[in-house]
């Protein structure tokens, strides 16, 4: 544990931070954002080829910010964010994907429609 620190400034991660890093990572973040938005506007691809590619933008776009914004490395001083990361991911995942499996199905399960619907008939 490191020692209690009065000024903020002094803090080691805000030491570590820089302008570069962020501007670098919001460029970064914004090239893979904008490939990706190109990608969903032109002619769609098979959509195994059209899925694998939007994943791996937005796999880079998290690893750039993961690595630019958060300083995410694999040196044993700062193992704990990155075990925090993978920590979290599952969870996200996991209430992400039930989020859309819940309404993906929510118009089955509460827009219930009668099996045959009554047209109405003139009387002559």
């Amino acid at each position: 544990m490191s020692a209690p620190h009065t000024n903020p400034l002094d803090h080691p991660e805000v030491r570590m931070a820089s302008a570069w890093r962020y501007i670098s990572g919001f460029i970064a973040s914004m090239v893979l954002m904008q490939a990706a938005f190109i990608v969903t506007l032109r002619q769609h691809p098979p959509y195994e080829q059209y899925a694998l590619t939007i994943a791996g933008l937005a796999l880079a776009s998290l690893m750039s910010q993961a690595a630019l914004f958060f300083g995410l490395d694999i040196s044993r001083a700062q193992i704990w964010k990155s075990v925090s990361l993978v920590l979290t991911v599952p969870l996200f995942v996991l209430s992400v994907g039930l989020t859309v499996w819940m309404f993906q199905s929510l118009a089955a399960r509460t827009m219930l429609m009668p099996a045959t619907t009554m047209q109405p008939t003139l009387l002559q």
